[in-house]
């Protein structure tokens, strides 16, 4: 049998990350992949890109890593944007231009960040003027046809989901490591809401045909978190933090 560790959405969050690669570790397990976004935010930008590339793990891009390179030569109005920018070093900036949107590890996996074609679109769920919502079984197959791996592992929307197809297909969202809620702007103002403060990430074990999947949320110091968040200008960022969820004066559904 072989363990995959799954990790998403850091966004910055040292302590999560730190908290969530302890629990790996405490597992045994030896190879972890990450879905992306890894620094952008309110928290510690540098020192959390520093830390990952420390630790040996199979990385993708994420919309924000995207971002923040299109940001080095053209204004992008984005809170929290400058500050992050002006802390990622040479190093980090070099690192993220070198990452591939997608990837396949060892036949089985198949990863991405939103969805197959885009990193800022999600593959699980669908936002409309009534909320969000996850796609059935039909279109859910439809979006993955092209995907020839029986694992598919997205992050983006920071809700842990895991989805059987009837096709025998298996799509899995571990949620965000460092950012258990956050408030989307597109065509309709919505909520992403994984309801904890955890930390969280995934496990798939795959042994032959049998594949089992663990979620797993991780207890840190979020109130520090929140704190970090503060201080550095972001209070809904500092709320979403403590509880996972929207703050009544900012709920949308």
């Amino acid at each position: 049998m072989k363990s995959y560790a799954i990790i998403s959405d850091i966004h910055g969050n040292l302590r999560a990350l730190k908290a969530v690669l302890n629990d790996i570790r405490s597992r045994g397990i030896e190879t972890i992949i990450n879905l992306g976004d890894h620094c952008f935010g309110a928290l510690e930008a540098e020192e959390t890109s520093v830390l990952i590339r420390q630790i040996p793990m199979q990385c993708i891009s994420g919309n924000t890593d995207r971002e923040i390179l299109e940001s080095l030569n053209t204004p992008y109005q984005k809170e929290n944007m400058e500050r992050v920018k002006a802390e990622l070093s040479a190093e980090t900036i070099n690192w993220l231009k070198h990452l591939p949107k997608t990837i396949s590890v060892d036949g089985l996996l198949f990863v991405c960040h939103g969805t197959p074609e885009s990193d800022n679109e999600y593959l699980l769920e669908k936002v409309t003027e009534h909320g969000v919502f996850v796609y059935n079984d039909e279109d859910l197959v439809s979006k993955v046809s092209g995907i020839k791996e029986r694992v598919i592992l997205c992050g983006h929307s920071h809700v842990n989901r895991v989805i059987y197809l009837s096709n025998g297909k298996i799509i899995l969202n571990p949620g965000s490591v460092g950012l258990p809620a956050y408030l989307g702007k597109g065509e309709y103002r919505f909520a992403m809401e994984s309801n904890t403060p955890h930390a969280k990430y995934a496990i798939v074990h795959a042994d032959g045909d049998n594949i089992n999947i663990e979620q797993i949320h991780c207890s840190y110091d979020w109130e520090a978190a929140s704190a970090t968040a503060k201080r550095n200008g972001n209070d809904n960022w500092a709320q979403f933090l403590l509880k996972g969820r929207m703050p009544k004066d900012l709920r949308v559904n």
